[in-house]
Protein backbone atom coordinates (compact mmCIF):
# COMPACT_ATOMS: atom_id res chain seq x y z
CA UNK A 1 0.00 0.00 0.00
CA UNK A 2 1.42 3.25 -1.07
CA UNK A 3 2.08 5.99 1.52
CA UNK A 4 0.19 8.63 -0.70
CA UNK A 5 -2.76 7.17 -0.24
CA UNK A 6 -2.19 6.03 3.32
CA UNK A 7 -1.62 7.67 6.59
CA UNK A 8 1.43 7.52 8.51
CA UNK A 9 0.77 5.90 11.83
CA UNK A 10 3.20 8.21 14.80
CA UNK A 11 3.18 6.68 18.31
CA UNK A 12 5.20 7.97 20.84
CA UNK A 13 4.58 8.76 24.40
CA UNK A 14 6.13 12.43 24.51
CA UNK A 15 3.45 14.64 23.33
CA UNK A 16 5.97 17.62 22.21
CA UNK A 17 8.25 15.32 19.89
CA UNK A 18 4.93 13.81 18.73
CA UNK A 19 3.82 17.27 17.88
CA UNK A 20 7.18 17.67 16.17
CA UNK A 21 6.83 14.86 13.91
CA UNK A 22 3.39 15.53 12.80
CA UNK A 23 3.74 18.84 11.68
CA UNK A 24 6.60 18.39 9.97
CA UNK A 25 5.26 15.38 8.08
CA UNK A 26 1.28 17.17 7.73
CA UNK A 27 3.56 19.93 6.23
CA UNK A 28 5.14 17.94 3.61
CA UNK A 29 1.49 16.79 2.79
CA UNK A 30 1.13 13.40 4.88
CA UNK A 31 -1.68 11.92 6.10
CA UNK A 32 -1.00 11.36 10.10
CA UNK A 33 -2.48 9.81 12.86
CA UNK A 34 -0.64 9.44 16.33
CA UNK A 35 -0.92 6.52 19.53
CA UNK A 36 0.64 7.59 22.95
CA UNK A 37 1.53 3.52 23.24
CA UNK A 38 2.41 0.74 21.48
CA UNK A 39 -1.48 -1.11 21.75
CA UNK A 40 -2.86 2.30 20.70
CA UNK A 41 -1.31 2.11 17.72
CA UNK A 42 -1.83 -1.49 16.54
CA UNK A 43 -5.61 -0.58 17.21
CA UNK A 44 -5.27 2.61 15.01
CA UNK A 45 -3.85 0.70 12.09
CA UNK A 46 -6.15 -1.99 12.20
CA UNK A 47 -8.98 0.92 11.72
CA UNK A 48 -7.07 2.80 8.77
CA UNK A 49 -5.02 2.37 6.08
CA UNK A 50 -0.95 2.72 6.85
CA UNK A 51 1.26 2.87 5.00
CA UNK A 52 4.52 3.75 6.99
CA UNK A 53 4.32 3.58 11.43
CA UNK A 54 6.99 5.50 13.01
CA UNK A 55 7.45 4.55 16.72
CA UNK A 56 9.42 5.09 19.49
CA UNK A 57 11.01 2.07 21.21
CA UNK A 58 10.84 3.06 24.61
CA UNK A 59 7.21 3.49 26.03
CA UNK A 60 5.34 3.31 29.46
CA UNK A 61 2.10 1.50 29.04
CA UNK A 62 1.31 -2.30 27.61
CA UNK A 63 4.31 -3.17 25.09
CA UNK A 64 7.32 -0.88 23.72
CA UNK A 65 7.61 -0.15 19.88
CA UNK A 66 9.10 -3.71 19.02
CA UNK A 67 6.33 -5.08 20.64
CA UNK A 68 3.96 -2.95 18.64
CA UNK A 69 5.81 -4.10 15.20
CA UNK A 70 5.53 -7.74 16.24
CA UNK A 71 2.00 -7.21 15.99
CA UNK A 72 1.29 -5.04 13.31
CA UNK A 73 4.25 -7.26 10.96
CA UNK A 74 2.11 -10.89 11.62
CA UNK A 75 -1.06 -8.82 9.84
CA UNK A 76 1.26 -6.82 7.55
CA UNK A 77 4.29 -8.39 6.57
CA UNK A 78 4.95 -5.74 4.19
CA UNK A 79 4.44 -2.35 6.44
CA UNK A 80 7.61 -0.38 6.26
CA UNK A 81 8.54 0.54 9.64
CA UNK A 82 10.59 3.32 11.33
CA UNK A 83 11.84 3.41 14.75
CA UNK A 84 13.20 6.13 16.75
CA UNK A 85 14.93 5.83 20.23
CA UNK A 86 16.83 7.80 22.38
CA UNK A 87 18.54 4.53 23.70
CA UNK A 88 22.43 3.48 22.73
CA UNK A 89 22.56 2.67 18.90
CA UNK A 90 23.83 -1.23 20.00
CA UNK A 91 20.83 -1.41 22.61
CA UNK A 92 18.52 -0.35 20.01
CA UNK A 93 19.40 -2.39 17.34
CA UNK A 94 19.82 -5.56 19.10
CA UNK A 95 15.93 -5.13 20.46
CA UNK A 96 15.00 -5.19 16.15
CA UNK A 97 14.81 -7.89 14.43
CA UNK A 98 16.66 -8.00 11.04
CA UNK A 99 13.93 -6.32 8.76
CA UNK A 100 14.75 -5.10 5.33
CA UNK A 101 11.56 -2.79 5.86
CA UNK A 102 12.33 -1.50 9.14
CA UNK A 103 14.92 1.73 9.68
CA UNK A 104 16.19 3.49 12.98
CA UNK A 105 16.60 6.53 13.82
CA UNK A 106 18.59 8.33 17.11
CA UNK A 107 16.98 11.10 18.97
CA UNK A 108 17.34 14.19 18.71
CA UNK A 109 15.61 13.53 15.15
CA UNK A 110 17.00 14.39 12.48
CA UNK A 111 14.99 15.15 9.93
CA UNK A 112 17.16 14.69 6.62
CA UNK A 113 17.27 10.99 7.94
CA UNK A 114 14.23 10.46 8.13
CA UNK A 115 13.09 11.77 5.12
CA UNK A 116 15.70 9.65 3.69
CA UNK A 117 14.62 6.26 5.55
CA UNK A 118 10.69 7.10 4.11
CA UNK A 119 12.23 7.47 0.83
CA UNK A 120 14.19 4.24 0.90
CA UNK A 121 10.98 2.25 2.43
CA UNK A 122 7.84 3.91 0.26
CA UNK A 123 9.57 5.59 -2.36
CA UNK A 124 8.19 8.93 -1.36
CA UNK A 125 10.69 12.20 -1.12
CA UNK A 126 9.13 15.19 0.25
CA UNK A 127 10.81 17.76 2.67
CA UNK A 128 10.47 17.37 6.13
Amino acid sequence: MAVREAYVLVVDDDPAILALIVTRLETAGYNVTTAADAWQGVIQAHGLKIGLVITDIQMPGPGNGVDGYKQLRAASPQMPFIFMTGMKPEDAQALIPPDPRARLLHKPLDFERMRAAIKELTGVDRAL
